[in-house]
C-alpha cells in the first residue's frame, strides 16, 4: 500500500460518512447513542457535506500535490490523530459510543497509521 492508495481509502471512508450523515441523519447518530432532535438533524447534514467536501478533498490531493504527496501524507496522519483524539476522548466519558463512533475510532487509528507509514521517507 502507498500513500495515493490512502488518500484514495481515506477518500472513501470520508464519502461513506458524509452520505450517511447527510441523508440518514437520525440513524447515524443514533449509532453513535446520541438522542436526535431537530438541531442535531440540522448540525448532522451539515456536518455530512463537510464530510464529502472532504472527501473530495482528499482524493484530489493525489493529483494535486505532485512530488509533495508524502508531506501531504504527514499532515493527515495529524488530521486523523486529531480525529482518533476527539473521538476517543468522547468514548471514553460516555458522551459517544455504538457502532458509528467506536467504528471511526477504529477506522481513523489504523488510517493515522496507513498515512505516517506510508509517508516516511
Amino acid at each position: 500500500m502507498n500513500v495515493s492508495n490512502v488518500f484514495k481509502l481515506a477518500s472513501v471512508i470520508l464519502f461513506f460518512n458524509g452520505l450517511m450523515s447527510l441523508f440518514m441523519t437520525d440513524m447515524f447518530f443514533e449509532m453513535a447513542a446520541f438522542t436526535v432532535n431537530e438541531s442535531l438533524h440540522t448540525f448532522g447534514q451539515f456536518t455530512g457535506v463537510t464530510f464529502l467536501a472532504m472527501g473530495i478533498i482528499a482524493w484530489k490531493t493525489v493529483d494535486l500535490a505532485g512530488d509533495n504527496l508524502k508531506s501531504f501524507g504527514k499532515v493527515y496522519a495529524l488530521t486523523q490523530l486529531m480525529w482518533v483524539g476527539i473521538i476517543g476522548y468522547h468514548v471514553a466519558i460516555g458522551a459517544a459510543g455504538g457502532a458509528t463512533a467506536i467504528g471511526n475510532l477504529a477506522i481513523c487509528a489504523v488510517l493515522a497509521g496507513l498515512f505516517y507509514w506510508t509517508s516516511r521517507d
